[in-house]
């Protein structure tokens, strides 16, 4: 046990007490509050900007109410109107021409865009627009709500009906939702309930794969560098292969509790941005992350990173570099990533029988039981039998790995094939 303190402590210190390691864990946070600041002010700044529009009108109707419209519902810091029309006629055989006139002027950057409402607009519902950017996914929805607006209300006019009433007899259904649980029931965002299971689900999808790989990474580069024939001098394969496991583990742990520390305090400004760059935001009901959903995450953690670390640590012990590696870990890459590809359907039929008995394979639980927890659909004693399961597959992993981990350790050279290593297995 002695032995395997020492070889436990050496590998979670020499990676915690690295440059990369510290660098990595705290420049991560700051990097993601720079780029979304940087993505706010963007936002800002872009749709605030101002343009000039020609804007061509064969009906001869629509551009004088469409103008008002904008100018009354698009203006700057100082209500000054973001959008200035020119507005341009042309007859049906100079369409062509003055079309291309006013392209050319577009090209050369002295309009942002050529707006054109045909004359068949009331019939078709549809519009051009011409410029030289048309992936301004923001501005292209604005023009799209604004024209749909105006048109309406004159097909309304002419068709004598009261505009205010038809609005009111045809306004859309807003769904409210509510969470039912043990504690009571609770209005809650169904939108951002999922985002938030879905973030906690990517966190551990991404742990999972990254500190496996770190694992992996760990293990060959000892040996190429014939550490291990040193270590294994004084200690057994199996205290080295659990050094390496919780070692590395313990550093991920520690790296997880900072960025939750940082989390959990740029939350509590997160709602007073939220309504300065979309007012009206902090009405969303959110929901609430209870102890027990965090409890969870944690438990799901540890159990699935020693599933995977054990198998990535087998998988260093018997390739020799970076080209191997990469070869040879896609089989268990891709139980992590099937875990992360069931997560849809978990979450339209989280309590469906396909449902509980991917949530019980070992290699799935961690994403797919926490899934399943985060919405509250497991009950206790799927989780009780989950944990028990992930802890019977940890053992067997650890018989079955360490007897290949012991032999591969010492392997150099040609990569062992399948029945070399079944060989191992038996023998060792």
């Amino acid at each position: 046990m002695n032995k395997s303190w020492v070889l436990i402590k050496r590998e979670f210190l020499i990676r915690v007490k690295t440059k990369g390691f510290i660098i990595g864990t705290l420049a991560l946070p700051v990097l993601l509050v720079v780029l979304m600041g940087i993505q706010i002010a963007m936002q800002s700044v872009g749709a605030r900007e101002k343009k000039t529009l020609a804007l061509m009108d064969l009906t001869g109707r629509v551009a004088p109410a469409y103008q008002i419209y904008m100018n009354e519902n698009y203006q700057d810091d100082q209500k000054i109107p973001l959008y200035t029309f020119e507005t341009v006629t042309a007859a049906p055989e100079s369409l062509a021409a003055v079309t291309s006139r006013l392209n050319t002027l577009v090209q050369e950057e002295k309009l942002n865009g050529l707006i054109i409402l045909p004359a068949d607009i009331f019939q078709t519902s549809q519009f051009e627009l011409h410029a030289r950017n048309i992936s301004n996914m923001e501005f292209n929805a604005t023009l799209e709500r604004s024209i749909s607006s105006v048109v309406s209300d004159l097909r309304l006019a002419e068709s004598g009906l009261d505009r205010e009433l038809v609005r009111k007899l045809t306004q859309r259904m807003d769904l409210k939702t509510f969470k039912v649980s043990e504690t009571g029931t609770k209005e809650e965002s169904g939108m951002v309930a999922f985002w938030i299971s879905y973030a906690m689900m990517l966190i551990l999808y991404m742990a999972l794969i990254f500190y496996g790989q770190f694992v992996m990474r760990g293990v060959y580069e000892d040996k190429n560098s014939r550490v291990m024939e040193v270590v294994l001098s004084s200690a057994r394969a199996d205290q080295l292969m659990a050094g390496k496991i919780i070692g590395i583990g313990g550093a991920g742990l520690l790296q997880f509790l900072i960025w939750a520390i940082f989390i959990a305090l740029a939350s509590a400004y997160g709602m007073v941005m939220m309504n300065y760059f979309a007012p009206g935001a902090g009405q969303i009901p959110l929901p609430t992350v209870s102890v027990s959903v965090y409890l969870a995450f944690f438990v799901y953690f540890v159990l699935g990173y020693f599933i995977y670390a054990t198998l990535y640590a087998t998988l260093g012990s018997l390739v020799n570099d970076e080209a191997d590696a990469q070869s040879l870990q896609w089989p268990v890459t891709m139980l992590i990533v099937l875990g992360f590809l069931f997560m849809f359907f978990i979450l339209n039929n989280p309590n469906s029988t396909l449902a509980v008995i991917l949530s019980l394979i070992p290699f799935f639980t961690p994403l797919l039981m926490f899934l399943r927890i985060s919405v509250g659909a497991a009950p206790m004693w799927q989780v009780a039998l989950s944990v028990v399961l992930m802890i019977a597959s940890i053992f067997a992993l650890i018989w079955l790995t360490g007897r290949i981990f012991r032999v591969g350790l010492l392997m150099y050279g040609k990569k062992p094939n399948l029945p070399e290593v079944l060989k191992w297995i038996r023998y060792s």
